[in-house]
Parts: C-alpha cells; sequence; structure tokens
C-alpha cells in the first residue's frame, strides 16, 4: 500500500509505509517500516514525526547513519533502523500507552543539501483497550 501526499515544489519519490493502520495493546511494542525507493538511500537522513489531531506534526527522531532524538527522555521509547539493502527504514515504538495514538510520518531529506525533497506519508497507531477512548 503506497501512501501519498504530493508536496508543492518537492522532488518526488516513491515511499510507501507498511501497514497503513496498527493496534496494539498497551505495553506492547511498534514497528512501522517507511520504504524509500532512490538509489542513494545510504545517505540520506529520514525523519520521524508524530502527530496528534488538531495539532502540527512534530520531529521525534531522525537519522542518517545513527538516531539523533528530539528528546533525551526518549531514549529506549523510539528507536530507528535502516535496511540500506531493502531502502527501508523502521521506526519502533515501545512500550506502547494511549499517548503515542497518533499519525505518524516519514519523510526523507538530502545529506549533502539539508532540504526536503520527499514526501511525508503516514502510518496511524491505535490501541487495543477497552478503557482508551478519544
Amino acid at each position: 500500500m503506497s501512501l501519498t501526499e504530493k508536496l508543492p515544489g518537492l522532488a518526488q519519490s516513491r515511499q510507501t509505509h507498511l501497514p497503513a493502520s496498527i493496534t496494539k495493546p498497551e505495553r506492547k511494542t511498534v514497528l512501522i517500516t517507511c520504504h524509500v525507493s532512490i538509489s542513494n538511500f545510504d545517505k540520506v537522513f529520514i525523519h520521524w514525526y508524530r502527530k496528534w489531531p488538531g495539532t502540527a506534526p512534530k520531529r521525534i527522531a531522525y537519522m542518517a547513519t545513527r538516531l539523533f532524538l528530539e528528546n533525551e527522555s526518549d531514549e529506549g521509547k523510539f528507536s530507528i533502523e535502516k535496511d540500506i539493502a531493502k531502502s527501508e527504514c523502521t521506526l519502533t515504538v515501545g512500550r506502547v500507552t494511549a499517548q503515542d495514538a497518533a499519525t505518524y510520518y516519514c519523510a526523507r531529506s538530502d545529506a549533502q543539501q539539508q532540504r526536503a525533497i520527499g514526501n511525508l506519508h503516514k502510518d496511524m497507531i491505535c490501541f487495543q483497550n477497552q478503557t482508551l477512548e478519544r
């Protein structure tokens, strides 16, 4: 499944996110994979954003060759792995809670130019717990 939102003025590339929606019980781990079809995948930065309803997306982490977290308190909560051979980047959200119910986006930027050149793609995380309602 490919989810694409075209952003004016930015170069287009093919990116996919799987799965599109995830439901997990609290305290479990969620993996969200973003596939980027680009020849220099090893050199691009992959940025992950979280968006709650009614708010702007906020970057939580990014990486080219190593992980950078926006908040030190997220150490152990979020991790990112790049699989160069598959052109995939996976965000791991550990010990999920109701606060993690959000839309997650991946974006890429060129490592040399440091400007966004890709599309944003999204995944939604929902939680399986009868007491968790929005």
